[in-house]
């Protein structure tokens, strides 16, 4: 199959190659906007299973056996492989990582300044997104879509992470947030529906710098998650990972140590209500949270099918007999369970605030790189 040779500079001395993408993209770039699945599709196809003869290996004396018959193996369909003519100045002048791997002392940029061009392979991304990339920082603006799905802007993020080249897509990226709705420009704010979507808002929100977004998946995935959060695969930093899974299991804990505290208070503290009512509270309290299954849980429990939000759910679903008021003291105002667990509950439930994104960006000039304002701190000569 032919290769398709996208130009973004006529003269540019860089061919960026990637190889097996889409047979769906046109010829012609000018024609990319209007091929159904764009921006969204146009995914690559699956890695082509090799076609070589193969040769079974004998266990018993290490020796080759028969060749598979190569008519019998089926055959990969022909890769198509696309060639990005780039520039690479325009590559140097957006992407800190491009101008590392063409700096004098590599492989790369030492071929290129000898023979004044390069080929250069590409990671395996998908094709759309670091073709997105491409055009922009080639100012090809007129081929850049204006709004992309949750998926791609999670890859297009991958590849802004990877190429440190977050100022040449700020313009898009805005565009891009503000139609996901990540970023609200005023209340009400959104927030995720699912672990699945919150793990995706919490990598853009941080590549792009969306802080409100960022607390607010944060929050949703300490208290909604029921295991380990994992970000395998997405630019999120490991401490980011490590902290929303210790608030988490922090929030968690607290929830268990309270039930097992009010537990000890009933049991062993002194007289509360009466005698009989500590008793009947007592009861309840310990047979609400076996049925919960809290009855068993401590700050050593991994905490794995369950979230925090299903654990206060179930605390407060502890009930309270109504025929309490016969042995309370105060039969217009019996004691119950949900009285004493509520306040504990809402107290834990302000603890659930998210992470501030501030408190993980060692240099702010970077956190604030997509609003920044530059003031010269040096006097010029008059």
């Amino acid at each position: 199959m032919d290769d398709l040779v996208y130009e973004l500079d006529p003269k540019g001395d860089i061919f960026l190659i990637l190889d097996n993408v889409s047979t769906d993209f046109p010829y012609n770039l000018r024609d990319i906007t209007t091929v159904a699945g764009w921006p969204d599709g146009l995914r690559n196809p699956p890695a082509p299973t090799s076609d070589r003869n193969k040769t079974i290996k004998q266990e018993d004396d290490g020796s080759s056996g028969d060749a598979v018959d190569s008519a019998k193996t089926p055959k990969s369909p022909p890769q198509r492989r696309l060639q990005i003519r780039a520039s690479s100045k325009h590559l140097t002048l957006a992407c800190p990582q491009f101008q590392r791997t063409l700096q004098n002392g590599f492989q790369e940029g030492t071929e290129l300044r000898a023979t004044g061009c390069l080929r250069f392979p590409v990671r395996d991304w998908e094709a759309v997104p670091f073709l997105v990339l491409m055009l922009i920082i080639h100012h090809r603006t007129r081929l850049v879509p204006w709004q992309v799905s949750l998926d791609r802007l999670v890859e297009i993020a991958q590849l802004v992470d990877y190429y440190e080249c977050h100022e040449a897509v700020e313009p898009f990226s805005n565009s891009w947030l503000i139609h996901l709705k990540i970023r609200s420009l005023s209340p009400p704010y959104y927030t995720p529906s699912s672990d699945d979507e919150a793990r995706k808002w919490i990598s853009v929100s941080w590549v792009f710098n969306e802080a409100k977004a960022f607390q607010e998946s944060s929050k949703y995935l300490e208290s909604k998650s029921t295991s380990m959060i994992s970000f395998s695969g997405l630019p999120v930093p490991g401490t980011i990972q490590d902290e929303i899974n210790r608030s988490r299991r922090a929030l968690m804990t607290k929830v268990v140590e309270c039930m097992h505290s009010l537990s000890s208070q009933l049991r062993d503290g002194p007289e509360r209500c009466s005698e009989l009512c500590d008793c009947a509270l007592l009861g309840v309290l310990t047979k609400g949270m076996h049925r919960a299954g809290i009855l068993s849980l401590n700050s050593f429990s991994s905490f794995e099918g369950i979230s925090f939000t299903q654990l206060a759910h179930e605390c407060r679903n502890i009930k309270t007999p109504s025929n309490m008021r016969h042995i309370c003291r105060n039969p217009l105002s019996p004691c119950s369970i949900s009285k004493q667990v509520e306040p504990l509950l809402q107290n834990i439930e302000k603890l659930n605030v998210g992470l501030k994104k501030l408190q993980f960006v060692k240099d702010p000039f970077l956190l604030n790189w997509n609003t920044r304002l530059i003031k010269s701190t040096v006097k010029l000569p008059s």
